[in-house]
């Protein structure tokens, strides 16, 4: 690693004058990409601490998953993404309040969702606003229907960016929802156990889901305290329907709670059936392709940011727990050893 970059990889490298970091027998990752996280600090439950938890984790990039709309962007800006050393990005909510009392739904008044201010805030911080976010959830639209996702593609295609919705609970069935979609677009959640998701009555995925991806939509994990149910994401796992992305959807709360973090995540994944390979690239190529920064980000390849995790895969009998109280018994975890960030060492396991 050179300037913060990778220069060259391969076996045998001369180390004259350069300092060599010792990990034989770990895995060597670039540094995690979390496409779904919650970065705001002091907003409603959201904002876990951003660096501490990232450095500990692998974790060099988060995106931050729509806490804040077009009246409250700056002020995330200002006090945490400006200030963290994890590199981070975002969603703007399609609601100008974002996700500021989450008692209270951020579109049961649908002039939250102002277009308008959306487009004007995502110019004004264009460097780090990836597209728009919205929640197509029963509880938080009403009777606005699928009328808050179609103002959120509006945005979107004005800003030239991409849309993510969460789905839990969808106000309609999941196809007329996808429909709506276009090629780079993020489903959040999609393993989740509420209302109408990937799975029909016999337990196949359903075929708008599989055209959905073949269309080049996005489905992401989004872990979340309610977002993940053990048997959906298994019957998908199993019929060969993985992940496209695996993220945590991270807060204080789910930091307590089942979620933990990235790593127990991805582990969540291993143990379900997903091979090792496809685990990896769900937190690293993939969503660096999702979010404009394939080979950049999410690779060691050389010419790339210098991120890199590393960790150990260690065996032996684990429980995990999923977003309704179902508990597993997993063989393998990933346990952080070591975070670059820019070639600099970050964090290290003592």
């Amino acid at each position: 690693m050179r300037d913060g970059l990778v220069a060259e990889v391969g076996p045998g490298l001369a180390a004259a004058g350069d300092a060599v970091l010792e990990v034989s027998g770990k895995l060597v990752l670039p540094g995690l990409i979390d496409l779904h996280a919650h970065c705001f600090v002091g907003s409603s439950d959201f904002g876990p601490r951003t660096d501490d938890i990232a450095r500990a984790t692998g974790v060099t990039t988060w995106v931050d998953g729509g806490s804040t709309g077009a009246g409250t962007f700056e002020g995330m800006r200002e006090w945490v993404l400006s200030r963290s050393r994890v590199r981070m990005l975002a969603f703007l909510n399609i609601s100008a309040i974002g996700l500021m009392y989450l008692k209270i739904g951020e579109l049961n008044h649908l002039a939250y969702a102002d277009v308008d201010a959306a487009i004007g805030a995502g110019k004004d911080h264009r460097d780090l606003i990836l597209g728009i976010k919205v929640r197509s959830q029963l509880e938080v639209v009403g009777d606005a229907g699928l009328e808050p996702l179609r103002r959120a593609v509006r945005a979107a295609d004005a800003l030239g960016g991409r849309v993510m919705v969460h789905c839990t609970n969808p106000p309609v069935p999941l196809g007329e929802l996808l429909a709506l979609l276009r090629p780079g677009d993020i489903v959040s959640h999609f393993l989740h156990g509420r209302g109408h998701g990937i799975v029909d009555d016999t337990g196949q995925v359903r075929r708008e889901v599989r055209q959905a991806r073949e269309r080049g939509i996005v489905f992401d994990v989004a872990h979340g305290r309610m977002h993940v149910k053990f048997p959906v994401a298994r019957a998908a796992i199993q019929q060969g329907f993985y992940p496209d992305t695996i993220s945590s959807d991270l807060t204080s709360g789910g930091a307590a709670g089942c979620v933990k973090d990235l790593p127990t995540t991805m582990a969540k994944f291993l143990n379900l059936g997903m091979p090792l390979a496809e685990v990896v690239r769900a937190v690293t190529a993939s969503p660096a392709k999702a979010i404009g920064r394939a080979g950049q980000l999410g690779t060691l390849g050389p010419g790339a940011v210098a991120d890199v995790a590393v960790f150990a895969l260690e065996t032996g009998e684990f429980d995990f727990e999923d977003a309704h109280g179902e508990h597993m018994t997993g063989r393998q975890r990933f346990t952080p050893v070591l975070t670059l960030r820019a070639g600099e060492v970050w964090w290290r396991r003592t």
